[in-house]
C-alpha cells in the first residue's frame, strides 16, 4: 500500500526505530486500517479507543520525537481527507479531526507513561551503580568506552541516512542545498547544473519500478564520474539530479553527461539509454539566496526541456523575471476568472475582397495579462499551464454564443462565431459534449460555430483531438485548423479530415508579412495558400494591420481577422 509506505519511510527518518521500513509496513498497515476504520464507522466511543492504542503503538515502535507525530498527523489527515471512498460521507472533516484528535491523545499519553517509566527505572539503576561504584568501576569505565563508540557509529549511520539518497547513495537534497550555502558564503565562482534524465517514465512505465530504480542507479554513477572529482552531484527526486561545481559554467560538462548516458545500460538484459537536460547557473553573486539559485536552475532547465531532448540552457536574469512574470501571471488567473476579471474579448473577421465583415472571433481577454505584456489573444496560453482552459472553454462558447445570436437578432446580420481552442481544450474527453451542451444554453445554431484547433495538436497530438473534430462535424459544428505551417507531412491532413478553413501559423505570417515578393518565405508562403486552396478550403489569418490589406489580399489570403472589443456593437 502507497500510504503504508511513505509513512513507513517519513516516520523513519523522525525517530530511531529498530525496524527497517519493510519490516515497520507491517504494524503501520494495521494501523492505517483501524484508523480508516474510525473515520468511515459510527461508533465514536469505540473508534476512539482504537485509535488511541494506534498512538500508543507509535510510541512502542519508538516513534517517539515530536516530528514523529506530526509527519503521521500530516500523512494521515491527507489521506483520509483525499480518499474517494470517504469523500461521500457526512462531517467527513469532523470525523477525521476527532479520530486525529485521538490519536494525539493516545500518543501523548503513552509518551507520558513511557517517560515515568524511564525515570523510575533510571532512580533504580543510579541506585544500584551507587552501591557497585567502587568494585566496579574499571568493567564500568570499559563498557562506557563501548557504548560510546557504538553510539557514535550510530550517530553516524543515521546522519548519514538523513543526508544522502537511500537509491543511488547520492547525497539528498538538504545535503546538497548545504553545501551550496557554505560555497556561496566562500569568494570563488561556483556553477550549479539542474538535470532532469529524458525518457525515465518510458523505462519505469515499460519496465517496472525495478527496471527504473536500476536505470537510476546507473545514470547516477555515470553522472558522477562525468562530473569530475571535484564536482558534488546529488540526487533530488525522479529523474532529477544536481552537480555543484567549482568555476564558471563548461559546456563540455554536459556534453560528456550526454555521451555517457547513452551507452546503454543493461537492465534484465535490455540495453537502455538515455540523455538528460540541464538547466546551468553559473557564478551567481556571493552570498545568494540557495532557494532562489535551485529556483532559477529550475526555470532555465524548463527551457531546455522545451528545446529538445539532450539541451542545456544557461539563465539569464531577464529571462527569469519574464518567467516569473509568467508564473504569477496563471498562478492567479483562476481567482480572476472567478471574481470576473477575466472577459470575453472580441475580433472582427473581414473578406479581404471586399472588406466585409464575415464572422466575429471570440476569445478570452485578461486586461492584467495585457498590461503585463501578454498579447491579448495568447491569454489562454495563461491558462494553459494550470488547466484552466478547460473550464473556459464552455463559459467563452455559452457567453460569445448567447451574445452573438442577440446582436444578429437586433442588428438583422447573420454572422457566424468562430473559437480557437487550445491544445487541452482540443483533446479533452468532454469537448463535444460541452460545444453542443454550450450552444444549446446560448440558442447559436450549430452550423453558425467555427472552431479551430491547433495543428500541432490536431496532426501530431493525442488522438482525441482528431476524434472530437470529426465527432463536431458530423453535428453540423464547422471545424477548422489553425496555426498552420504547411509542414510537409501535414498537407496530407487537409483532404483527409473534415475542415472548413485553415488559419496561418502566427509565427510564418509575422515573419512573412512586409518581405519582397521575391523573398524564399514570401515564395514559400504563397505556394503554401496555392496548396490549401487547391483542396478546397479556404485560408484565413490574424491580426491584419490595415496597411497590410494589399500585402495579404496579393498572396490569396481570404479572410483575416481586424481590430479588438469588449463586445461586439463596438467593431462596427
Amino acid at each position: 500500500m502507497r500510504l503504508t509506505r511513505k509513512w513507513a519511510y517519513l516516520v523513519s527518518m523522525t525517530a530511531y526505530v529498530p525496524l527497517v521500513p519493510t519490516e515497520l509496513e507491517i504494524p503501520l498497515r494495521e494501523m492505517v486500517d483501524t484508523v480508516f476504520a474510525a473515520v468511515a464507522g459510527e461508533g465514536e466511543e469505540a473508534a476512539a479507543e482504537a485509535v488511541e492504542q494506534v498512538g500508543v503503538r507509535l510510541v512502542e515502535l519508538n516513534c517517539v520525537d515530536r516530528k514523529s507525530l506530526r509527519t503521521s498527523v500530516d500523512i494521515l489527515a491527507g489521506a483520509l481527507l483525499a480518499d474517494p471512498d470517504l469523500r461521500g460521507l457526512d462531517r467527513l472533516t469532523e470525523r477525521v479531526v476527532r479520530v486525529i484528535g485521538a490519536l494525539s491523545g493516545g500518543f501523548a499519553e503513552a509518551i507520558r507513561k513511557r517517560t515515568a517509566d524511564q525515570q523510575d527505572s533510571m532512580c533504580r539503576a543510579l541506585m544500584e551503580v551507587t552501591r557497585r561504584a567502587v568494585a566496579d568501576a574499571q568493567e564500568r569505565a570499559n563498557s562506557l568506552n563501548e557504548v560510546n563508540t557504538e553510539l557514535t557509529l550510530l550517530q553516524r549511520q543515521l546522519g548519514h541516512q538523513l543526508l544522502h539518497d537511500p537509491l543511488t547513495g547520492l547525497p539528498n537534497r538538504q545535503f546538497f542545498t548545504t553545501r551550496l550555502e557554505e560555497m556561496l558564503a566562500s569568494p570563488g565562482p561556483v556553477t550549479l547544473y539542474r538535470l532532469e534524465l529524458n525518457g525515465f517514465p518510458l523505462v519505469s512505465d515499460g519496465l517496472g519500478r525495478q527496471g527504473g530504480e536500476r536505470l537510476l542507479g546507473a545514470a547516477a554513477s555515470r553522472i558522477l564520474t562525468a562530473a569530475g572529482e571535484s564536482a558534488m552531484v546529488a540526487r533530488f527526486d525522479g529523474a532529477h539530479f544536481a552537480i555543484l561545481r567549482e568555476g564558471p559554467a563548461d559546456p563540455e560538462v554536459v556534453d560528456r553527461l550526454n555521451h555517457a548516458l547513452s551507452e546503454p545500460a543493461y537492465v534484465e538484459e535490455s540495453g537502455l539509454a538515455t540523455t538528460a537536460n540541464a538547466g546551468v547557473v553559473q557564478c551567481p553573486p556571493h552570498g545568494a539566496d540557495p532557494t532562489e539559485l535551485l529556483h532559477a536552475a529550475d526555470l532555465a532547465l524548463r527551457h531546455a526541456t522545451r528545446r529538445g531532448p539532450g539541451q542545456w540552457v544557461l539563465h539569464q536574469p531577464d529571462d527569469d523575471a519574464d518567467d516569473r512574470r509568467l508564473l504569477r501571471l496563471a498562478a492567479i488567473m483562476p481567482g480572476a476568472w472567478e471574481t470576473g476579471q477575466v472577459r470575453v474579448g472580441y475580433r472582427l473577421r473581414v473578406r479581404l475582397a471586399d472588406l466585409e465583415p464575415v464572422a466575429v472571433d471570440a476569445f478570452v481577454r485578461w486586461p492584467e495579462a495585457e498590461r503585463a505584456g501578454q498579447p491579448r489573444h495568447k491569454c489562454i496560453d495563461l491558462a494553459e499551464r494550470t488547466g484552466l482552459s478547460q473550464q473556459l472553454d464552455g463559459w467563452l462558447l455559452r457567453s460569445a454564443g448567447e451574445r452573438l445570436r442577440t446582436w444578429n437578432e437586433e442588428s438583422g446580420r447573420d454572422l457566424p462565431l468562430t473559437v480557437s481552442l487550445s491544445p487541452n481544450q482540443s483533446s479533452a474527453p468532454t469537448l463535444v459534449d460541452t460545444v453542443l451542451g454550450s450552444l444549446a444554453y446560448s440558442g447559436l445554431p450549430r452550423e453558425r460555430l467555427r472552431l479551430a484547433m491547433p495543428a500541432a495538436e490536431l496532426f501530431h497530438g493525442r488522438e482525441q483531438a482528431a476524434t472530437n473534430l470529426t465527432a463536431l462535424a458530423e453535428a453540423g459544428v464547422s471545424m477548422a485548423v489553425h496555426d498552420f505551417d504547411g509542414a510537409a507531412g501535414d498537407i496530407v491532413y487537409l483532404e483527409e479530415l473534415p475542415l472548413h478553413s485553415v488559419g496561418l501559423s502566427a509565427a510564418l505570417a509575422s515573419r512573412a508579412v512586409g518581405s519582397p515578393r521575391t523573398s524564399l518565405v514570401v515564395k514559400a508562403l504563397t505556394g503554401l495558400v496555392a496548396l490549401t486552396h487547391l483542396a478546397g478550403l479556404p485560408v484565413w489569418v490574424d491580426d491584419v494591420g490595415a496597411g497590410e490589406v494589399d500585402w495579404w489580399r496579393a498572396i490569396q489570403i481570404d479572410t483575416a481577422g481586424f481590430g479588438s472589443a469588449g463586445d461586439i456593437g463596438l467593431l462596427f
